[in-house]
């Protein structure tokens, strides 16, 4: 009785603690959502790549797979709630971690697309009209 009692004092702080400071922002996460073995072996190439261009952990992205018995598996890293890159692919270990290795770098500058866009757009001097991103 005396360990759930303090269980639930736990629970209850921690509680607490998440709604007091919920403008705490957690930075740098990398979701894995991939389930075939090509899956897991893009996301680790993914990862290793991506952590030499975000060094800072600055970014959070989340890795999801669709796998399809016919086709093949989808995979969409999505930054926010958008999803900025897209790839099937084909039931391969190698070209999986080669797609992965090469997708880091896609996805990256994709970020530091969307990052200087939201920066333009929350500024009202800087019309759309005037500047124009890719």
């Amino acid at each position: 009785i005396k360990i759930m009692r303090q269980l639930i004092l736990l629970v209850i702080s921690l509680i607490l603690a998440t709604t007091i400071q919920a403008d705490v922002e957690l930075k740098g996460l990398l979701l894995n959502q991939t389930r075939t073995f090509a899956g897991q072996a893009f996301y680790v190439a993914f990862v290793d790549n991506w952590q030499v261009l975000d060094s800072q952990g600055q970014y959070n992205l989340v890795i999801v797979e669709r796998p399809s018995a016919r086709s093949g598996s989808q995979i969409s890293v999505k930054y926010g709630e958008q999803i900025i890159y897209q790839q099937v692919l084909h039931f391969n270990a190698q070209k999986a971690q080669k797609a992965g290795q090469n997708a880091a770098s896609v996805v990256f500058d994709r970020v530091m697309n969307e990052q200087v866009e939201q920066v333009f757009s929350a500024n009202p001097d800087m019309a759309q009209d005037e500047i124009k991103l890719n």
